[in-house]
């Protein structure tokens, strides 16, 4: 995941406007205050880009956003949850496709309607999610190879 995405942002940095690097000692500190487990490379993500937007209309939410831009995720997540969202589902991404959890505690990627919050697809990894939903629908636009 980290390679693809550095090798996409290397190609095209103007369609990826991120927040910047956060620790792992932040990270964990506040993922610790709200009793989450995520995958370990969600943390890296999350760790490296410290979340923010790639391409047109993808939003990585961010431990430490903007409740004013709805690209944190407590806001974004509360506001899920009094919707309806399980409590076991911690929303990391919104976009064209709808919305993209990580299943906790046993970590797995699901993409999720927005309205219902039904599973739409799995995905085996973030790279995998990645490969799959968001650089599937960029790829031949920006001629991704």
């Amino acid at each position: 995941m980290k390679v693809q995405i550095q090798e996409d942002q290397a190609k095209h940095p103007e369609l990826f406007r991120f927040s910047g690097s956060i620790t792992t000692a932040q990270l964990n500190g506040w993922l610790q205050e709200r009793n989450l487990v995520v995958p370990d490379d969600l943390k890296r993500l999350w760790c490296e880009t410290g979340g923010g937007e790639m391409f047109e209309t993808e939003t990585i939410l961010s431990p430490f956003g903007q409740t004013n831009l709805a690209d944190d995720l407590d806001s974004v997540n509360a506001f899920h949850r009094r919707k309806g969202l399980p409590s076991n589902y911690l929303i990391f991404h919104t976009g064209i496709g709808g919305l993209t959890v990580v299943k906790m505690p046993v970590g797995e990627y699901l993409s999720v309607r927005e309205d219902s919050y039904e599973v739409q697809r799995t995905f085996a990894s973030l790279a995998d999610w990645y490969a799959r939903l968001i650089r599937n629908e960029y790829a031949s636009r920006y001629a991704l190879t």
